[in-house]
């Protein structure tokens, strides 16, 4: 859970600095965290799917197969970094004009999500890396390089965002080149740490050949995730298109709820790798009986978690808000009962999020895929244009991920009392 806390922190931390320049910047910061967001998250299978197989493999002790399928994920990896970060670089303009970017929003913003997307390579081997080893039950190796990365982010965006500790001020593109320098140092963590550590020498006795059929059961999951995160990112895009078409105020406002959602379900999330993990290991050594026990163990962790994360919001409702913005348009953009509703929101995403790293684990990703798709694209997407197109602002869009989460909940929660993901080991 801690290494899950350090992106979320690290999110909140660079939020507030960027948000002290001013409604703009945060506004094109909003964007394209949007944009790389998306990205990385439909490349995130590297990391789902490459815990579960990994995870299987490791509880039938077969080492070997756990190194192939990393080697296969860096491959992967280093290969759609490179496709997506020319894309991307070469249409940045045309994907701020798409997501509805104000001309000041766009002149700040393309240069940072330019820099910032630059590194896919770097951090879809970081992707596939902590994939490696939470498979291998290895956790504390990701906690340390995510601390690590993120300590070193954070002191590179306050030298070059504010041009302290003998750096030129460059602002939000100096938040850019932080996250490439990061990008780059946790990517060569990781594989140093792979190719030299004694505790990964037995994952390293397998060949460099690359096959079909060798990538085959990465693309199963990976196929499976990838649609099932790109509706979900895909949403999220659209919701952040909708809030700015409502100005650059309500955009820096949506940015903040968003990042106060984020800190909840990434941290929660280090419960839902544990269940992920736990339930590969167990089932891929036939051990059904105790994976469902844990499953039941993590519906009341979850719903624990989010508790405190509602309670921690509605006590320090208005010092939150401060931290992130002067603005008074932001803030008042904030008033009312919208952060009562981010907080009172939190015990469900609690639930949602370990459930979802269950049956990940169990390889249930075909049922996650279309239940995602249904909710992100026919619900919330939905929601955020009727936000739009009827004035309810950033209300409507907050409910809509209410709606979306109510749904997620429902599937579920349901696919597990019915032990229907048994079937899929």
């Amino acid at each position: 859970m801690l290494a899950l806390a350090s992106q979320p922190l690290l999110n909140i931390g660079e939020t507030a600095m960027i948000g002290k320049l001013g409604a703009e910047p945060l506004a094109a910061r909003a964007i394209g965290a949007a944009l790389t967001g998306a990205i990385y998250w439909v490349f995130a299978f590297l990391t789902f799917g490459s815990t579960t197989l990994i995870g299987h493999h490791y509880g039938a002790r077969e080492f070997r197969a756990c190194g192939e399928i990393f080697s296969h994920a860096v491959f992967l990896a280093v290969l759609g970094g490179f496709f997506i970060a020319s894309l991307c670089i070469i249409f940045a303009a045309d994907l701020f004009r798409l997501m509805g970017a104000a001309p000041a929003v766009a002149r700040e913003g393309i240069p940072y999500f330019r820099l910032v997307v630059a590194s896919a390579p770097l951090t879809l081997v970081s992707l596939a890396s902590v994939g490696f080893f939470r498979g291998v039950q290895d956790t504390r190796t990701p906690l340390l390089v995510a601390f690590f990365t993120s300590g070193l982010q954070l002191t590179f965006d306050y030298s070059l965002i504010y041009g302290r500790l003998g750096a030129p001020r460059l602002g939000l593109a100096g938040a850019g080149l932080a996250a490439l320098a990061a990008q780059l140092a946790g990517a060569f963590a990781y594989l140093v740490i792979f190719f030299v550590s004694r505790k990964t020498a037995a994952f390293r006795a397998f060949s460099w050949r690359f096959s079909a059929a060798d990538l085959r059961p990465l693309f199963r999951i990976g196929q499976d995730l990838a649609i099932r995160t790109g509706a979900l990112r895909g949403s999220l895009i659209f919701a952040t298109a909708a809030a700015a078409r409502m100005g650059a105020a309500t955009l820096s406002a949506y940015e903040i709820a968003f990042q106060l959602f984020m800190l909840c379900s990434d941290i929660i999330d280090g419960l839902a790798v544990a269940g992920q993990a736990l339930a590969a290991k167990f089932l891929g050594s036939n051990q059904k009986a105790a994976a469902y026990r844990m499953g039941k163990i993590l519906i009341l962790l979850g719903a624990a978690a989010g508790l405190f994360f509602t309670l921690a919001f509605l006590s320090g409702g208005g010092a939150i808000v401060a931290l992130f913005t002067t603005s008074p348009e932001v803030m008042v953009s904030l008033s009312g009962g919208l952060l009562l509703l981010v907080a009172l929101l939190q015990p469900l995403n609690g639930v949602v999020f370990v459930r979802d790293g269950f049956l990940i684990g169990a390889r249930d990703t075909r049922y996650l895929m279309w239940a995602m798709v249904i909710g992100g694209l026919g619900i919330f997407v939905p929601i955020s244009w009727l936000s739009l197109r009827y004035g309810w602002g950033l209300t409507g869009i907050l409910t809509g991920i209410g709606a979306l989460m109510s749904w997620r909940l429902a599937t579920n929660f349901h696919r597990f009392v019915n032990e229907s993901w048994m079937k899929q080991v």
